[in-house]
C-alpha cells in the first residue's frame, strides 16, 4: 500500500519569475545531486503553452524550499520542422559514465489531429544545467502500430548490459467534447546494449505493459518503475474522460514483463480545495534517507503548478 501525506504547492508560472514560463508545470524528474540539492526537471511552458525544459533546485530535507532555478531553459524546443519544434517534456533520467542523460517527449503540430509525440535523448556533462541533442531525429519514431504517440520513455539498466523501457505508445485519438485526444498505453521493452546510447540504433517489437480498462480510461502516462525485492514497482498517471487525471499503481512478479493493476493501493487524490483540486498527475517518486517523497502536478494538466507528498511508512 502506498499511502501519501499531502505537503503542499512547490512551484507554479507565479512562483517564478521566468518570461519563457507563463503556463502549465509538467512532468517532475529528480535527479539528486547531493545531500544538499535535490534537481527536479520540469516542463515550462510559455504563454502558447509551448515546453521547454528547466529545473528547480529543492532542499531534499525539505522539498518546500526552492534553493536555485534555471534562468535559461536546460534543452529548448527543436529546430523547425523536426520532431520537437513545438514543445518539450521530460521523462526520464539516466546517468552512466559520468554524463546525465535525458529522455524527453517532443511535440509537433499536425492539421487533422492536434499534434504528434516522439521520443528524443540528450546528453548533459554538467549535472543537467544544459543538455545537448544526440539527434535530431526520435530514437522512437513512428511505427505500423504506434503512428501518433512514441514518448514519455523512462529507461533504467537492469544489469550491465539490459535495460528496460518503458514508453507511451499508440496511434488511435478520441473525440472528447469536440476536441480530439489521444489515446494510449504504457509499453515495455528490454534491450541488451553496450552503452545508451546504441538505443538510437535498434527498437523493435515492444509489447503492452499495463492496458486501459474500462470506458472511462482512454490513457495511462508516466510509468516509473522502482524494484522491491524480487517484485517491480510501477506508478503511473491514469486519464479519464470524466474527470481528468488520477494516479494508479501496478506490480510485476517477472521482472517487468507482465503486470497487475493495483489502483486502489496508491492512496493519493484530489484536494477538496486549491491547486491539485480537479486533477493529480505526472507523478514521480524519490527517495531519500528515511524518506519517499511524491512529485506531481495539478489541475488543468500542471497548471495550478507541482507540488509534492511525502510516503506514510
Amino acid at each position: 500500500m502506498l499511502n501519501f501525506n499531502k505537503k503542499g504547492l512547490i512551484c507554479s508560472y507565479q512562483t517564478l519569475d521566468i518570461p519563457w514560463y507563463k503556463k502549465n508545470t509538467m512532468v517532475p524528474i529528480t535527479y539528486l545531486i547531493d545531500d544538499k540539492t535535490l534537481r527536479i526537471f520540469i516542463g515550462m511552458c510559455d504563454s502558447e503553452n509551448i515546453g521547454r525544459i528547466g529545473y528547480v533546485d529543492v532542499n531534499p530535507n525539505n522539498p518546500s524550499e526552492i534553493l536555485d532555478y534555471s534562468k535559461n531553459p536546460s534543452l529548448d524546443i527543436g529546430k523547425e520542422g523536426c520532431f520537437d519544434d513545438n514543445g518539450v517534456l521530460p521523462s526520464g533520467i539516466l546517468e552512466e559514465d559520468g554524463k546525465l542523460y535525458m529522455f524527453y517527449s517532443g511535440y509537433q503540430l499536425t492539421k487533422k489531429v492536434p499534434y504528434l509525440i516522439f521520443a528524443g535523448i540528450a546528453v548533459s556533462e554538467d549535472k543537467g544545467k544544459t543538455f545537448t541533442r544526440l539527434s535530431n531525429s526520435p530514437f522512437l519514431d513512428r511505427s505500423n502500430e504506434e503512428y501518433s504517440i512514441r514518448a514519455a520513455a523512462n529507461i533504467t539498466r537492469t544489469s550491465n548490459n539490459v535495460y528496460e523501457i518503458l514508453y507511451l505508445g499508440g496511434s488511435d485519438w478520441i473525440d472528447k467534447d469536440g476536441h480530439f485526444m489521444p489515446s494510449y498505453n504504457i509499453k515495455y521493452k528490454s534491450l541488451k546494449l553496450n552503452k545508451i546510447t546504441d538505443i538510437l540504433n535498434d527498437f523493435s517489437n515492444p509489447i503492452v505493459a499495463v492496458n486501459i480498462q474500462g470506458s472511462d480510461e482512454f490513457a495511462l502516462a508516466m510509468p516509473q518503475v522502482f524494484i522491491e525485492g524480487n517484485t517491480h514497482k510501477m506508478i503511473y498517471s491514469i486519464r479519464l474522460k470524466s474527470k481528468g487525471y488520477r494516479m494508479g499503481y501496478a506490480e510485476s512478479f517477472d521482472k517487468g514483463k507482465n503486470w497487475q493493476r493495483m489502483d486502489d493501493k496508491i492512496k493519493i487524490d484530489v484536494s477538496m480545495d486549491g491547486w491539485d483540486s480537479e486533477m493529480i498527475c505526472f507523478g514521480h517518486m524519490q527517495s531519500y534517507k528515511n524518506k519517499t517523497y511524491l512529485f506531481y502536478c495539478g489541475n488543468h494538466y500542471g497548471m495550478g503548478g507541482m507540488g509534492y507528498a511525502e510516503l506514510i511508512k
